[in-house]
């Protein structure tokens, strides 16, 4: 709810921001402005302020929900601005005129123009949505680059007209679109010369322009660029890792076919995980985090293994933060028949077969959500079968030490895993591979 409102205050800022300096060109006094200046603007502005008082804040990382706290944290920053936003100066119609030094000044424009301290809030209200789900952070980023140099294209164009630097043949939409036209060109140091100063003053107010405009093109092109590179930066380091590779398989003449073994396993590491490190992206979260998000990831997989069924949540809890991510490729032998097993394998994409390569006999196959090589959590003994990949396969590994761990603080869990081991033993191990269940 509050994301609506903040959209709305964001539109009618902008609105304001637009209407606010062509009231102030065109002297626009229709009873259509006096409405929305006098009536609607101070009605959202003063809902917004009611709200403000009320609206919890986050400080440090901490949500602040105590209402004394978030009255005093609104008064000391926003409530001095939001209070002046609320007068409508812009509904003033004659002069108002000061002696200063001697000299009378006319201040009316420049209260007219006092609502905008208004936009000051933009910022704070593109900060928060940085950090929602539903908007892209770099193409929300380009949006508000491009809108902030429209805006300040449109306050110049407004000063040009101001100057007296328009056409009595031309009504005001053209005249403004000359204006318009003349900022763009002088800001993207483009000046073909068509519209030209024709007094000191707007002699002055082009070099300002010029001025502005040259750090502003090269402002904004540096952040274009920047923000163009980086719409997808994990598409970039993808990419950046291909070439790598393949200027080192150049330089070490590797095979044709082991060439395209590479790169399909990497570009199906980017179709797949998009190039993503689940180790390194939960070791920079702290433990509680880490846990979650790996319950998260992991939860299905466990769910479906029957050694694990009726086990507490601390226990699965431990066991998640255990699991060590592994990938093989089509044909690749995870373990071979005759090898001391120190790993258990649970089945997150892909499918494996479970074979004797003495007699090339494939007992069975086993597909997502199945595992194999539990026994060897428990007694170190040699592998009875071999396990190939059938293809793509992404792995979930737990080796015995980790394993052993968190039997360790669970020892009720601990009996019940032996007992079911002990079990299964009795089984012959063909038995069990064509049940899909296990490859040992």
């Amino acid at each position: 709810m509050r994301t609506l409102w903040d959209l709305l205050l964001f539109l009618v800022t902008l609105t304001l921001a637009i209407l606010g300096p062509l009231e102030i060109v065109y002297r626009i006094k229709g009873p259509i402005f006096v409405f929305y200046s006098g009536v609607f603007l101070t009605a959202i502005f003063l809902i917004d302020m009611f709200l403000s008082f009320r609206t919890a804040y986050y400080d440090r990382g901490e949500l602040i929900e105590d209402l004394a706290q978030i009255r005093r944290h609104y008064l000391r920053r926003w409530f001095v601005i939001d209070f002046i936003s609320l007068f409508p100066f812009d509904l003033i119609s004659g002069p108002i005129v000061v002696n200063v030094a001697g000299k009378t000044i006319d201040i009316a424009p420049i209260l007219r123009l006092v609502r905008l301290v208004r936009l000051l809030h933009l910022r704070e209200l593109v900060n928060r949505w940085r950090h929602a789900d539903f908007l892209n952070p770099s193409m929300m980023r380009l949006g508000i680059l491009v809108l902030w140099m429209l805006m300040m294209a449109h306050w110049a164009a407004c000063g040009w007209i101001v100057l007296g630097n328009i056409k009595p043949e031309y009504n005001a939409a053209e005249n403004y679109l000359r204006a318009f036209y003349w900022v763009i060109t002088t800001f993207a140091t483009i000046g073909y010369g068509d519209i030209t100063p024709l007094n000191i003053p707007q002699i002055a107010y082009t070099v300002v322009i010029e001025i502005i405009g040259v750090g502003m093109f090269g402002y904004m092109i540096g952040n274009i660029a920047s923000l163009l590179a980086n719409l997808d930066i994990a598409r970039s380091k993808y990419q950046e890792k291909i070439n790598r590779l393949n200027l080192y398989l150049e330089y070490r003449d590797i095979p044709i076919a082991l060439r395209q073994k590479l790169r399909h396993y990497y570009r199906y590491m980017w179709e797949s995980r998009r190039g993503y490190d689940e180790n390194l992206i939960l070791k920079d979260l702290p433990s509680a985090l880490q846990k979650e998000l790996a319950m998260h990831i992991h939860a299905e997989v466990i769910e479906k293994v029957p050694i694990f069924k009726g086990a507490s949540d601390a226990f699965i809890k431990e066991i998640v933060m255990k699991l060590s991510p592994a990938m093989f490729t089509p044909g690749d032998y995870i373990f071979r028949e005759g090898e001391v097993g120190h790993n258990m394998y649970f089945i997150s994409r892909g499918s494996v077969e479970i074979l004797s390569e003495k007699s090339n006999q494939v007992y069975a196959t086993i597909g997502e959500g199945g595992y194999f090589g539990e026994i060897a959590l428990l007694m170190a003994q040699p592998r009875n079968a071999s396990v190939r990949a059938v293809e793509y396969c992404d792995l979930y590994t737990l080796d015995k030490n980790s394993f052993q761990v968190v039997l360790s603080e669970f020892p009720q869990f601990a009996q019940q895993v032996k007992k079911m081991a002990r079990e299964r033993m009795h089984h012959e191990p063909k038995k069990s591979a064509q049940r899909g269940r296990r490859g040992r």
